[in-house]
C-alpha cells in the first residue's frame, strides 16, 4: 500500500480528514480514540451508531464489519483490527459539561481500575471530545450539535446483559498501541478525536493509504 498521509493527533485534540473511496484510514494507539464519520459531499449523511448495530444485529464490529450512516448507507468497512477487545458503541463522547458536573468524582467512580491501571490521580479535563471534533469539524460546516455519537475505538465497556449496566473495562491497547484500519465506501470525511480519559490519555497516530 502507498502512504498518502501521517498525522499525530495530540491527547485531548482533534483532527479532520478527507477519505478517497477505497482509500484505507488507520488508527494507531494506546487509548481511546472517538472516530466519527460523514459522506464527504453531503455531511447531513452521517456515521449512526443505532444503524450500525441494527443492520448487523450486533453491537460490537471488528474486522469484516461497516461503520453505517442514518441514511442507512455503508461507510467505511473494517479491515484490520488487531485490539484484543472490543470497541464501544453505547457511550456518547465526554465533554466541558461532563468534566463540569463530575469532576473529581470521575477519579473516584473509576479510581478503583485506574489504580490497577498504574495511574495516579489528578485535575479533570477541561474540555473532552465533543469540543475537539467540533473544533476540527468546523471548517467543513458541521455544527457543534450536529457531531454524532462516535465509535469509541479501543475502549472496552463490560455490559451486563440482564440489567444493560455498563462499565469501564481493564483492557487497554497494547505498549506501541494497537491499530484499527478502515477502508472508505465513498468519499469519507473522518473526525477523530485522541480522548483525554480522565486526564491520562495518548497520542493517537494516523496513517492514510491507497
Amino acid at each position: 500500500m502507498k502512504v498518502i498521509s501521517e498525522s499525530v493527533i495530540k491527547s485531548n485534540t482533534g483532527k479532520a480528514f478527507s477519505v478517497k473511496k477505497g482509500h484505507i484510514i488507520r488508527v494507531i494507539g494506546e487509548s481511546t480514540a472517538d472516530y466519527v464519520v460523514f459522506n464527504l459531499h453531503n455531511v447531513k449523511e452521517r456515521f449512526d451508531q443505532a444503524r450500525t448495530k441494527v443492520d448487523q444485529g450486533k453491537i460490537y464490529v471488528t474486522t469484516g464489519d461497516c461503520l453505517i450512516s442514518k441514511y442507512n448507507n455503508v461507510m467505511m468497512t473494517i479491515v484490520k483490527d488487531t485490539y484484543r477487545g472490543t470497541h464501544d458503541m453505547e457511550k456518547g463522547m465526554c465533554s466541558t459539561s461532563f468534566y463540569k458536573k463530575w469532576g473529581e468524582q470521575i477519579f473516584k467512580i473509576y479510581g478503583g481500575v485506574w489504580k490497577r491501571l498504574g495511574r495516579k490521580r489528578g485535575a479533570a479535563p477541561k474540555h473532552g471530545c465533543w469540543e475537539n471534533l467540533a473544533k476540527a469539524l468546523k471548517p467543513y460546516g458541521i455544527a457543534k450539535e450536529d457531531v454524532p455519537s462516535p465509535l469509541n475505538v479501543f475502549q472496552t465497556m463490560v455490559i451486563n446483559a440482564r440489567t444493560g449496566s455498563m462499565r469501564y473495562a481493564m483492557t487497554r491497547p497494547r505498549p506501541g498501541g494497537d491499530m484499527m484500519d478502515l477502508r472508505a465506501e465513498m468519499e469519507c470525511l473522518v473526525g477523530i478525536s485522541a480522548c483525554p480519559e480522565g486526564g491520562r490519555g495518548k497520542d493517537l497516530r494516523i496513517v492514510i493509504y491507497k
